[in-house]
């Protein structure tokens, strides 16, 4: 058996595919019931499904989808008065909202929170007052799309959109330009004017009725310049059709206006990621690809995980602005960023002490031959994907402790049943046998679940089966424990079916985690963000995402990164285990960023800090509940499962105890569902003496065994029996 220990392999800058061969054959390919009608069938990437751009390759209730590049958050098309185009918003002060107590959860002044949207300013043109221009995304990758909007072949607004662009840019054919806001402009500075509410040049300044009073500023790039005629309160208009590019930009300070002025030249297009490193340190990076006087140098907006860990490689400035849900951001300056994580967990199959303390082992054995004798089937064959895995990982769990020597829990009889049975029960889905089984998306390049297609190719007809999986929602959750299972199951016995499984997990992992654009059968990084440093759980929205991207269970996504580590590990492919690593540690960053608040929390309100997590994580809302129903152990909790010596590594002492002792140790008193399992099961990571006990005798979540939960307790420093 591999020891389990990831030996020290550097990875590439420019991954390789996991493979380029197609899917087995046991998975039925079919094409996808939702097509993305503007997408561009010349550009040869698939869409990406879970991605920050998605909102723009489909309409939406009242084109009000919102497409979050940050700082400023964009609409297409949207009717908020004055011809459509591409609207902006920037907003400084967010919208906090209360919620009175409900069940246990108490009143808080801060149960949600919005990012409003107000159109500062749109880019449109005189010719569309009665027109309503064709959207088309011409191009995308990870940090970037390219958008058009035209009403003919020779009229036309081109808009380069990346992640953190501090101006938006817009080039212009044969249209007239015109600057729409829902504010009333309140003050105009130009280099000139041309009589009454006629104002000319290369620069304007527009200052507004919002409060704060906020300014933006337009550069006309092009050859010519401008001439703008304020038309009422709302709407600025030129003179004649315009060729070239222009920029608009919030000011966020006086202070600031000069740094727009010098960067107003050079812009991003498009970016590449990189990654480098091995199982110690890692790091990642984006080199953009820049128009304009590149020898500058582009300006762009930075989160504050990225200050964290940025090099220097780039140049810090005093811009900031507030993005729409992780706090404000600083703009730097450089053609590539490189970012450091230069702590990769050690953290493997097993807890860093293997071996539970010495006295409870007798006991955990016991519960152990309890937990191998029952019927896995009622656990493992629920006819839903998810539940299923999650059965299937829990029973993994056990044959994983139960045959690595390492946990000194020794009973080879019992370490045999334990592996026979893990394979039987996986066997379907290897088989592609289960209740729901996978189909092959060619549309898409994906794995969908058939439960949520048409009934016309099998499906229920309901596209929010299975949670969404057919619509590639949370594929991360339910590929990870798949993963996992898969994982353990080669690890323990790599002469077991070693070809079928070894096809069928990495085309579970390219669905999710494919880290080449050179393989043509998957979309790369379906679920994962570089920009933002976390997944996104949600996919296809038929009617828009319209509070954008979310997710909800941060450790379910770092559950699919371990069991990708431990797939590589199984296989020898440090490619695999290498990234899936670096994700890992970029994830817990992040987590005590934006999803999961220490006291110190700088990109939350003191209020919203009190909750302790975000609930669902949206990118233009935080709503501290969940999609399942609103009590602390809800809430809470499925940001405290599956529990296993990966995630333990991640939920640090000083988060937990912050969280039980402000939150959830008011509340356990009241908890007698299974979801007690869980809240008790994480606060063994900072009392596992007391937890053992309370775990003997409280109901488990589907997703626990009592033996593995006792195991982990065990594990933990300074664990004794009582």
């Amino acid at each position: 058996m591999n020891s389990g220990n990831s030996t020290h392999h550097t990875f590439a800058k420019r991954l390789s595919p996991i493979s380029t061969e197609a899917p087995p054959n046991v998975f039925e390919k079919i094409t996808h019931p939702w097509p993305p009608i503007y997408a561009d069938p010349n550009f040869r990437k698939p869409v990406p499904t879970n991605s920050w751009i998605g909102n723009l390759f489909y309409p939406s209730t009242n084109d009000d989808a919102p497409t979050t590049p940050d700082p400023y958050v964009i609409r297409i098309l949207d009717d908020a008065g004055g011809p459509r185009g591409l609207s902006i918003s920037q907003a400084s002060n967010k919208i906090f909202g209360s919620y009175q107590q409900s069940n246990n959860v108490p009143s808080s002044p801060a149960g949600f929170m919005i990012n409003p949207f107000v159109v500062d300013l749109r880019f449109t043109a005189k010719e569309w007052v009665n027109v309503r221009p064709k959207p088309l995304v011409t191009a995308w990758d990870h940090v970037s799309a390219t958008l058009k909007l035209s009403s003919n072949d020779n009229q036309n607004i081109v808009f380069p959109l990346t992640r953190g662009m501090p101006y938006v840019t817009a080039k212009y054919s044969g249209l007239t330009p015109q600057f729409f806001t829902q504010h009333a402009i309140i003050n105009v500075v130009s280099e000139g004017t041309a009589g009454a509410d006629v104002y000319t040049g290369k620069k304007f300044k527009l200052s507004f009725n919002n409060n704060p009073t906020s300014t933006y500023v337009i550069y006309a790039l092009g050859d010519k310049p401008l001439s703008l005629r304020k038309n009422g309160n709302n709407n600025m208009i030129a003179s004649e059709p315009y060729n070239g590019v222009i920029r608009v930009a919030r000011i966020p300070n006086n202070a600031a206006e000069s740094t727009l002025d010098n960067y107003r030249d050079v812009w991003a297009t498009s970016g590449k990621i990189t990654t480098s490193g091995d199982s110690n340190n890692a790091s990642y990076g984006i080199q953009w690809k820049v128009e304009g006087n590149a020898n500058r140098g582009v300006l762009t907006y930075a989160y504050n995980h990225h200050m964290d860990s940025l090099t220097a490689s780039v140049k810090k400035t005093t811009l900031t602005l507030e993005s729409a849900t992780k706090g404000t951001m600083t703009a730097v300056i450089g053609n590539t960023w490189t970012l450091n994580e230069p702590t990769i967990s050690k953290v493997t199959w097993l807890p860093p002490n293997p071996a539970p303390a010495a006295p409870s082992r007798s006991d955990i054995l016991k519960v152990l031959r309890d937990d191998v004798n029952k019927d896995y089937v009622p656990e493992t064959q629920k006819n839903d994907i998810y539940f299923s895995g999650k059965g299937l990982q829990k029973v993994a769990m056990l044959a994983l402790i139960l045959n690595k020597p390492e946990t000194q829990l020794s009973d080879p009889a019992l370490a045999r049943t334990a592996l026979d049975k893990l394979k039987t029960s996986f066997t379907p889905y290897l088989e592609n046998r289960q209740g729901s089984p996978f189909k092959y998306d060619n549309l898409y390049k994906g794995i969908v679940a058939r439960a949520g297609l048409p009934t016309s190719m099998g499906g229920s007809g309901n596209p929010g089966a299975e949670f969404g999986h057919s619509y590639y929602n949370d594929h991360h959750y339910h590929q990870g424990y798949m993963v996992v299972t898969a994982a353990v199951t080669h690890h323990l016995d790599p002469n077991w079916r070693t070809a079928e499984i070894k096809k069928w997990t990495e085309t579970l992992i390219r669905d999710v985690n494919n880290p080449a654009d050179e393989d043509p059968y998957f979309a790369s990084y379906r679920c994962w963000d570089w920009f933002a440093g976390h997944s996104w759980a949600s996919g296809i929205k038929i009617d828009g995402a319209m509070a954008g991207r979310d997710q909800e269970s941060v450790p379910e996504s770092i559950n699919f990164y371990w069991g990708a580590r431990l797939w590589g590990i199984a296989t020898n492919n440090p490619d695999i285990s290498n990234l899936a690593a670096l994700q890992f540690a970029i994830s817990k960053r992040t987590s005590y960023e934006y999803f999961w608040f220490l006291n110190n929390n700088r990109n939350r309100s003191k209020e919203m800090i009190k909750n302790k997590v975000a609930g669902i994580y949206f990118e233009q809302k935080i709503d501290y509940t969940t999609y399942f129903g609103r009590y602390l152990e809800y809430i809470h909790g499925i940001q405290q499962l599956p529990m296993t010596a990966a995630l333990a590594d991640v939920r640090t002492k000083e988060f937990v105890t912050e969280e039980w002792n402000q939150v959830l140790g008011l509340a356990m008193g009241g908890i007698t569902s299974s979801w007690g399992g869980v809240l008790w099961l994480n606060y063994a990571l900072i009392n596992p003496s007391d937890a053992y006990v309370k775990l003997r005798n409280h109901p488990l979540d589907d997703g626990q065994t009592l033996s593995y939960s006792l195991y982990l307790t065990a594990t933990r420093p300074g664990f004794q029996t009582r």
